[in-house]
């Protein structure tokens, strides 16, 4: 990557975006105008609700008694006393009707209240007087419409008014009867609140951030891609760039820095006018007067400085993920019609991630860290409240793989546009009949690196689908569960890898290795098994299993008639199933048009995410960190059978492992070798031995074991290198 023909690109690109009058509006005067005139109507909207009376019809007002009063003296309101401020009483109108009137038929009322004629109707009894006289308790129904906000919020104003005026006349039944003053009430109830003006603000801006996060970021990225690539294609002036001394990987990258420049500033201005926007309003609320209208005005008080330098931070590796899918769609799209409509499934994807955040109880995990956009506003959420030990435990969990998703997609970028059929493809009618008889007359030896993520995606969904239908009928996890999730990891594969592929074989590496692969994979379980039990146990440290969950899973051990068959469920069935999709057909698809490396790391990270959604997401690093391992074995031996080896024996030793540490503590070997023996975690001097073999095995294979080091590999199977 050289950086002069780089930012010499990048300049280029900015330049262009500064002359386009599209682009200068979206990004700065848009956002100037947008919040203040949201927050204009806001404020009118309210003022106009708030200003407005509403009409309360009292049935029987004359049976009321005179003290405590319920009405003011003029007879058409509530006593002010009633409320928190004299304003607040006038809201509400009082319309006095009598029994004999229609209002004195529960039907008409119903109908008055369904029509709008008036937004709640109070009927009193008419033995009212005698009942307080024989202090009993009195039934007051209220006509209200649930439906419409305004009789609903009629409604509990008039339960707020009623509950008030029960209270005092407990108290003129008190000091009638002479009874001490804590009588009615022997405790109340004082509420202390905890949370500083910062989190009462925070709690409130922590929700409407990531709408805004999401939002404005894609929005500000979305148009200048589909500008800067698809428009260029229209403008024929994508063929003078690619006559450059630049690069292709230096073009995009300097494209996808001023997509992420505009992003950037779109989400910050956008940020600016309405943190302005929502000062305004927060001193315009405190007009209103009344306790919920200082409490509005405090929730409607933007964010401190240190909150919004957060945002800032956060903002960045989140707009440089959007920036990147954006870059890779806009570089696909032959126009910038098609360009637009790769918009809408865009936001279609990322917006329920983003609604995911206002769901109740949803609380920044291990799992919601690596989810993308989730994983940030639920992060940035903490930080706006002042939750920082929630914010410092989860940070890097939550940047990381957002920087790994944004390298992820701008590698799909570069691929895209080192491919000439993506630049200058032309419009084409599509033909259902042409496509398919293309698909099986022009088959490829190995599945492309669309078919790869097409059968990840379709494992994804059956499994998905199995998981809701055992849910459904009320099946708990068994050995029939297991293994019916796992043929289903198996079927896609093998289905696609005969029908799409010419060389079936060769796509699912049903190949027999060199015997020194076999012998290197059991090794390199022995070596891995102290390192994994070691990240196993500080994961689950880090993020406990709930009790619930540990009960399901030792019943379903609890299940197998005997040690063989846990070990056929759950150790040789994945082992092969997982191996045939994961190292067979996803990683021979993606080691099309990009570097095996790559292949590698993807490949192993969708293994991670299956665990995740299968089993555990706890599991996810160590599948993680043994996809990597597994992929280099599968492309060195040529052969899925030294990982099925390595599988197998990984999780086989997790079924056996109690039955092996009572053996060893039978001949009192147990100690020797573990710190731990309960919870399986070895000395720190096994472990770091384990660590040293392994890294030496890792070593031989990603550099000594490469196809261009070994002289008695064909040559035409040594393209694919490391």
């Amino acid at each position: 990557m050289r950086w002069s023909n780089l930012l010499t690109i990048f300049r280029r690109e900015v330049l262009d975006q500064l002359r386009d009058r599209r682009t200068l509006f979206m990004i700065f005067i848009f956002p100037i105008l947008l919040y203040p005139i949201i927050g204009a109507g806001v404020l009118q909207f309210a003022a106009a609700l708030q200003e407005k009376p509403r009409i309360v019809v009292i049935v029987g007002a004359e049976h009321l008694p005179k003290e405590p009063a319920l009405l003011n003296d003029k007879g058409d309101g509530f006593n002010p006393a009633l409320f928190d401020s004299p304003a607040e009483a006038q809201r509400l109108l009082v319309q006095r009707e009598t029994e004999a009137d229609p209002w004195g038929k529960p039907v008409y009322r119903e109908q008055a209240v369904r029509s709008g004629e008036a937004a709640a109707v109070m009927v009193i009894p008419a033995d009212l007087p005698e009942q307080f006289r024989r202090k009993n308790d009195v039934a007051i129904p209220i006509h209200y419409k649930s439906v419409d906000e305004p009789s609903q919020i009629t409604y509990l104003r008039l339960r707020e008014v009623l509950d008030r005026w029960k209270r005092g006349i407990v108290e003129v039944r008190r000091q009638a009867d002479k009874l001490p003053a804590g009588y009615a009430q022997p405790i109340e109830v004082k509420a202390l609140d905890a949370a500083t003006a910062q989190e009462v603000g925070g709690s409130v801006w922590g929700r409407i951030f990531p709408f805004l996060l999401v939002m404005m970021s894609l929005t500000g990225a979305f148009y200048p891609a589909v500008d800067l690539c698809a428009g260029e294609k229209e403008r024929g002036t994508m063929e003078t760039l690619l006559i450059s001394p630049a690069s292709r990987a230096e073009i995009v990258v300097g494209k996808f820095l001023c997509v992420l420049l505009a992003s950037v500033t779109t989400a910050v201005l956008n940020l600016a006018s309405m943190g302005l926007t929502g000062l305004q309003m927060a001193q315009r609320a405190t007009s209103f007067g009344g306790v919920p209208a200082r409490h509005a005005a405090s929730a409607l008080a933007p964010p401190t400085l240190q909150s919004t330098f957060w945002m800032i931070i956060l903002l960045i590796p989140l707009a440089a993920f959007f920036s990147a899918v954006c870059v890779a769609l806009a570089v696909l799209a032959r126009s910038m019609k098609e360009g637009q409509y790769y918009m809408t499934p865009l936001y279609l994807v990322c917006l329920p991630l983003i609604f995911l955040t206002l769901a109740p109880g949803i609380e920044l995990n291990l799992f919601y860290s690596i989810v993308p956009v989730t994983g940030v506003a639920l992060l940035l959420r903490a930080l706006i409240v002042g939750d920082y030990a929630t914010a410092v435990r989860f940070f890097l969990p939550v940047l990381v793989p957002t920087v790994v998703y944004a390298w992820i997609a701008l590698r799909w970028a570069i691929d895209q546009f080192q491919s000439e059929e993506v630049l200058f493809r032309e419009s084409e009618r599509f033909n259902l009949g042409h496509w398919f008889r293309h698909l099986f007359r022009d088959r490829e030896p190995t599945p492309t690196g669309a078919q790869a993520l097409l059968c990840f995606s379709l494992i994804l969904t059956a499994s998905w689908f199995l998981l809701q239908y055992m849910a459904a009928q009320g099946i708990g996890m068994s050995l029939a569960a297991v293994a019916a999730g796992q043929f289903l990891i198996l079927i896609p594969p093998v289905i696609m890898a005969v029908m799409l592929t010419s060389a079936p074989g060769k796509t699912l590496r049903l190949t027999w290795p060199e015997p020194r692969y076999l012998g290197l994979a059991a090794v390199m379980f022995v070596a891995l098994n102290p390192l994994v039990n070691e990240l196993g146990w500080l994961v689950t440290w880090l993020f406990p299993l709930s009790s619930a969950l540990k009960e399901s899973l030792s019943k379903v051990m609890e299940h197998a008639p005997n040690v063989w068959v846990s070990v056929l469920v759950f150790a040789l069935i994945p082992a092969v199933c997982e191996e045939v999709a994961f190292r067979g057909f996803v990683l021979s698809g993606l080691e099309r048009h990009r570097r095996t490396r790559s292949a590698i790391f993807l490949s192993a990270l969708m293994f991670g995410f299956l665990h995740v959604l299968l089993s555990l997401f706890q599991q996810l690093f160590n599948a993680t960190l043994l996809g990597v391992f597994l992929g280099l074995l599968a492309v060195r031996s040529r052969s899925l059978l030294p990982g099925i080896v390595f599988h197998a024996l990984n999780n086989g030793f997790a079924v056996v492992s109690k039955s092996w540490i009572a053996g060893l503590r039978s001949v009192g070997l147990a100690e020797w070798i573990y710190r731990n023996p309960d919870e399986g975690l070895y000395h720190k001097f096994w472990v770091g031995i384990g660590v040293v073999v392994a890294a030496a095995l890792f070593h031989y294979l990603w550099k000594l074991d490469r196809p261009d080091r070994v002289s008695h590999w064909p040559e035409s199977e040594s393209e694919s290198t490391i």
